[in-house]
């Protein structure tokens, strides 16, 4: 054999294998998006109704209690001559 036709089944070979599945895939998410852009196309939203009036007088935010500590934290010395 020659090296070109060794070359050419090299990278053509898995290209003609993979090639139709790919294209498969990219006409079935073809289907399936066009499927989810007729769902889309065709939600009509509610009809908005007037907000809520807002409370009377002043209305007092809930307190938030400070977090607990998640541990103790020790202060180690910052050189070894500190540490004796």
């Amino acid at each position: 054999m020659n090296a070109e036709l060794i070359a050419a089944a090299v990278l053509f070979g898995p290209a003609a294998i993979v090639g139709p599945v790919c294209l498969i895939g990219h006409r079935i998410s073809r289907a399936q998006d066009a499927m989810v852009a007729s769902i889309v196309a065709e939600f009509r939203p509610t009809e908005t109704t007037e907000p809520e009036p807002p409370p009377k007088g002043r209305i007092k935010a809930p307190r938030q209690t400070p977090p607990a500590p998640l541990a103790n934290v020790l202060d180690f010395p910052a050189r070894r001559r500190d540490a004796a």
